[in-house]
């Protein structure tokens, strides 16, 4: 394959910070979404009444305009910390984020699965927020070892060369 090949440097992220941004997360998700989608269902319950097709597609625009406003809200959470971290650990995660962006990824590194959860939170969020950066279509290969007093994590990115 013709590519570009680069080696990543990564910005450690703070577990305190993890922790930040997983109750932002969860705020933005138990709160403003929430009550975003109670909303398009108390629209649908009024649309059922109506009798005027004009009124009910101004009610169906409505529901549609929500409908991209809490998908909006889920990415944004999705982006301070990805929920499928806390449910199923680094490795999926670092896979939902790479696909929801496009990108080809390998994690490799046996020593994640022994990875405490602060580690592995501050790890992962280091990672993910890197992949937000990449170019879609870009192979990216994820390596995490031990090293003295912590993680290592090495990431090279090969895409190919347009033009």
């Amino acid at each position: 394959m013709n590519g570009i090949r680069r080696d990543v440097r990564l910005r450690p992220v703070d577990p305190g910070t993890c922790a930040l941004r997983r109750g932002l997360e969860r705020d933005l998700n138990d709160g403003p979404a929430q009550r975003v989608a109670a909303l398009s269902v108390e629209l649908g319950l009024f649309a059922a009444d109506l009798t005027d097709p004009a009124l009910g597609a101004r009610v169906a625009g409505l529901q549609a305009a929500l409908a991209v406003v809490l998908a909006e809200l889920r990415e944004i959470g999705g982006a301070l910390y990805p929920p499928v971290l806390a449910s199923d650990g680094f490795e999926p995660a670092l896979r939902a984020v790479a696909e929801r962006h496009g990108l080809a990824i390998a994690v490799r590194g046996e020593q994640v699965a022994h990875l405490d959860a602060d580690t592995a939170d501050a790890t992962c969020l280091a990672v993910a927020d890197h992949l937000r950066s990449v170019p879609p279509e870009t192979k990216v290969d994820v390596q995490v070892r031990a090293a003295a007093g912590g993680v290592r994590v090495d990431v090279t990115e090969e895409r190919v060369r347009c033009g």
